[in-house]
């Protein structure tokens, strides 16, 4: 637990929450015309230079867009400054390569538009930190030393195979990319804000997947351009905050 003072010296951009998972990451493709229609204000699909600039190993692919897909089994996980520790739980979450306008400024960013969760307090935990979760108490999972599978009833059924070890032990580089831009998120209560998500592999092999999401209207499916990673690893998160407290900070020595 953080001392009086060490609290006092916190800025917003310290890690305040961390913790230890196993996750499936896996590239799926969103068709792009459907996601235009679904983007919230001041976010748009990054132009094609841009893709080409910031994930050079992604194929492209006409009229759809790249997301990282993270099914993790989450353990270990608490706030840094109770150091209280939540239970085991299973997350769902989406990443979406966006461009955030505001201003004269263009800012590449990874939306995540949900994140579904068995466990009621990680929910209303995030509601606190304005992250948009959702309640699923029948996400249904299976798992055998090699394989993983999720089901969420009209939602989301996926299934997973380890493969082997990864050489030099490193995400795919879309993946490390996407993880690595500032995240951003829509709250219920409509509030854009923005924070920062560090990954610190410990263990990384090939898999491969099969998937369907249906979201919005659209239907997210494996295909023969889907590439995943398993991977355990620790994790760290910092507060979510407006994009004037994010990318502008007014205090001595933040990013």
């Amino acid at each position: 637990m953080q001392t009086y003072k060490q609290l006092k010296k916190r800025t917003r951009h310290d890690v305040m929450l961390e913790g230890n998972n196993y996750s499936y990451l896996a590239a799926g493709h969103f068709p792009t015309g459907d996601l235009e229609k679904i983007l919230p204000e001041a976010m748009s699909v990054p132009s094609a230079e841009v893709m080409a600039d910031s994930f050079p190993t992604i194929e492209k692919i006409d009229s759809m867009h790249p997301l990282l897909m993270m099914f993790s089994n989450c353990h270990n996980v608490h706030d840094v400054m109770t150091e209280i520790e939540l239970r085991h739980y299973r997350e769902l979450m989406f990443f979406i390569p966006v461009t955030y306008g505001h201003g004269n400024e263009q800012r590449l960013c990874s939306y995540v538009p949900v994140l579904y969760l068995e466990y009621l307090i990680g929910v209303i935990g995030g509601l606190y930190l304005g992250l948009r979760k959702e309640f699923h108490r029948r996400m249904e999972d299976v798992e055998t030393e090699t394989t993983k599978s999720f089901f969420i009833k009209g939602i989301l059924n996926a299934k997973f195979e380890k493969g082997r070890e990864k050489e030099g032990g490193e995400l795919h580089p879309f993946f490390a990319r996407v993880l690595e831009n500032p995240t951003v998120t829509v709250s219920y209560f409509r509030r854009t804000r923005f924070y920062s998500t560090k990954v610190y592999p410990r263990s990384v092999l090939d898999a491969s997947a099969e998937f369907e999401w249906n979201y919005k209207g659209s239907v997210i499916n494996d295909n023969p351009h889907t590439f995943t990673n398993y991977a355990e690893y620790h994790f760290t998160t910092s507060q979510a905050m407006s994009y004037d407290n994010y990318f502008h900070p007014q205090y001595l020595g933040a990013t």
